[in-house]
């Protein structure tokens, strides 16, 4: 029999009357009025688990007629849309040529469905079989309901990791203390349209986040990506980003931020410490100290840098990449203070800095975007780190190959 011919009929006496005139005649039930009264919901789908039909008891609680359902795809129907739910991994089986059971809680009851495969006359498979029935239920005190509820929230309140709720406009509803921590903001701040995901992220990384809302959409839950949040304070931080869909009538999800600020920065020194490595090998000492300043600007993000040598006893400038917004002289009197205190110094003009390099020198760097700002901001630590790896680097070199001094010219 085709799908059309399971066609539902309006409830009421005149429903009933006609049913029992076509049981007389026939003598067995009519399939519409067995669908409207069988305890259980059948449904059929094609290859793609599209709705190819539908009916029985689940459509007559939700007050739903089967028109609603057909065509649409079992992910795009159930609430938390993953491909790991019990029940579209059961159709995925009887696709592949068996039957299974599968036993599903939903609402606070709990269903069992059964499907095999539906075949072609020549035997192929072109979709599934399903009938659900309901076998008990799940009362509102179950201690099994309680109990997650309670590992949920010891989860949440571990602050193993940053954890964020919130609703499909990007706004941030809720989260633990990990989180606020790791932005920065306190919990006063999650009020409606206070905090957003759009907000928080740097704007080069909002195409990977439309990307994984996206991949909740179509599946209910998006692959850890990494990304960058911008600080209550202005500073970035670099996270590993995964997120879920807890319910789409209700439009909620759920976030989980891991801080790996720590290894990215470890990943970038390694990086500066290995180009730097490469701009020294072999190089002639003019050419090794342009190469090396080269890679202080680039991997340190600075727009200038300048290497000062000591010449009896007096900082010269030995090279220079880019151009300082400090005269030469006002720059020699900073390295000659950062080499007698023998540690990085701040030279009192945000955005610059003085790292020395033992009694070789020092290196003098500027960020012409921030150079000169008022700020009570420290420096970037993470950046300090990575420039003073490669200062470090430039320092063990002039010692073993002390550079030739500065011809006349």
């Amino acid at each position: 029999m085709a799908d059309s011919d399971f066609s539902g009929s309006p409830s009421g006496p005149r429903r009933r009357r006609g049913r029992a005139q076509g049981e007389a005649a026939s003598g067995h039930p009519d399939a519409s009025a067995l669908f409207a009264d069988i305890p259980a919901t059948v449904w059929t789908t094609d290859d793609q688990l599209r709705v190819t039909f539908i009916q029985g008891v689940l459509l007559r609680r939700l007050r739903l007629t089967p028109d609603r359902i057909l065509g649409r795809s079992l992910p795009e129907l159930l609430l938390d849309g993953r491909e790991d739910h019990p029940l579209i991994q059961g159709h995925f089986t009887a696709l592949a040529g068996h039957e299974t059971t599968v036993r599903i809680e939903w609402g606070g009851d709990i269903y069992s469905a059964r499907l095999a495969p539906r075949r072609a006359p020549d035997g192929r498979i072109i979709g599934c079989v399903g009938i659900q029935q309901q076998i008990g239920w799940l009362p509102d005190d179950d201690p099994t309901v309680r109990e997650s509820e309670i590992r949920l929230q010891r989860v949440v309140d571990w602050n193993v990791a940053g954890i964020a709720f919130g609703d499909d406009q990007g706004r941030i509803t809720d989260a633990n203390d990990a989180f606020l921590t790791l932005t920065g903001y306190a919990r006063e701040d999650l009020i409606p349209d206070g905090l957003s995901w759009p907000s928080l992220t740097a704007v080069e990384f909002h195409h990977r986040q439309i990307e994984a809302v996206q991949e909740i959409l179509a599946a209910g839950r998006c692959r850890p990506f990494e990304t960058e949040l911008i600080r209550r304070d202005g500073r970035r931080v670099s996270v590993l980003v995964s997120a879920a869909r807890l319910s789409a009538r209700r439009r909620e999800g759920v976030a989980f931020v891991f801080d790996i600020s720590r290894y990215k920065a470890t990943e970038r020194r390694l990086a500066a410490e290995l180009a730097m490595a490469d701009a020294l090998y072999g190089a002639a000492p003019d050419a090794a100290c342009a190469a090396a300043l080269a890679v202080v600007a680039q991997h340190g993000g600075w727009s200038s840098a300048s290497l000062w040598t000591l010449e009896s006893d007096a900082p010269r400038l030995r090279a220079a990449t880019g151009t300082p917004r400090l005269r030469p002289e006002v720059v020699a009197q900073l390295v000659a203070r950062a080499i007698a205190a023998g540690e990085v110094a701040r030279t009192g003009w945000t955005g610059s800095g003085v790292f020395p390099l033992g009694r070789a020198g020092a290196i003098y760097v500027e960020d012409a975007e921030t150079f000169g700002a008022f700020s009570d901001q420290e420096p970037d630590p993470d950046r300090v780190a990575v420039t003073r790896a490669m200062a470090i680097r430039l320092r063990k070199w002039m010692e073993t190959w002390p550079p030739a001094p500065p011809s006349s010219d």
